[in-house]
């Protein structure tokens, strides 16, 4: 590679890498060519960035972004999948431990997420987190539940005084028709 394509591929990575929200590292080494298209294609569908990195370029790009901690997970077979939205990232993650169960070849590295390194455990754990349209749900589903428990114990007493008021006209009306003989 012409040293102005290697100055090109290093200022393009570093612009990538520039305001990253998640970006994870794996190890493709020993996947066919037919599985890394079938994840690079998972992935494009979700909206995320996938890339086998040239360590030495990639070492270059490192500094000075929001992924400069990984710059000592740069050794060997590497590919990354990043994205700029954070609320792609557990998506992200999914698709990447859904598909390293079916090819274990695939090795989850580590990650970063809004700035903070993640092991495989942890991306293992985001993987398992419902889409953030669920989360926001349950969220307003457990503010609302108190509210709706009040109105429901202020709308018991006055519902609790007619159902006496009913019963006593129905007492009332019973004892005032004649006796059937």
């Amino acid at each position: 590679m012409k040293r102005e394509k290697k100055e090109k591929e290093v200022a393009w990575l570093r612009e990538q890498f520039q305001g990253v929200r998640a970006l994870f590292l794996t190890n493709y080494q020993g996947l066919t060519v037919g599985e890394m298209n079938r994840l690079r294609s998972s992935l494009r569908e979700a909206g995320v960035s996938y890339k086998v990195l040239k360590n030495t370029l990639t070492r270059l790009a490192y500094p000075g972004t929001d992924v400069a901690a990984l710059e000592r997970d740069v050794v060997g077979p590497r590919a990354a999948a990043w994205t700029h939205d954070e609320n792609q990232a557990p998506q992200m993650a999914k698709i990447l431990t859904d598909f390293a169960k079916n090819q274990p070849k695939l090795e989850l590295i580590r990650g970063v997420l809004g700035g903070q390194v993640l092991g495989p455990d942890a991306l293992l754990d985001l993987s398992k987190l419902p889409p953030r349209e669920v989360l926001v749900a349950r969220l307003l589903g457990s503010m609302i539940a108190p509210v709706g428990a009040l109105v429901n114990t202020l709308a018991a007493i006055p519902r609790s005084f007619l159902n006496v008021l009913k019963a006593i006209e129905e007492q009332k009306e019973g004892s005032s028709e004649p006796a059937a003989q």
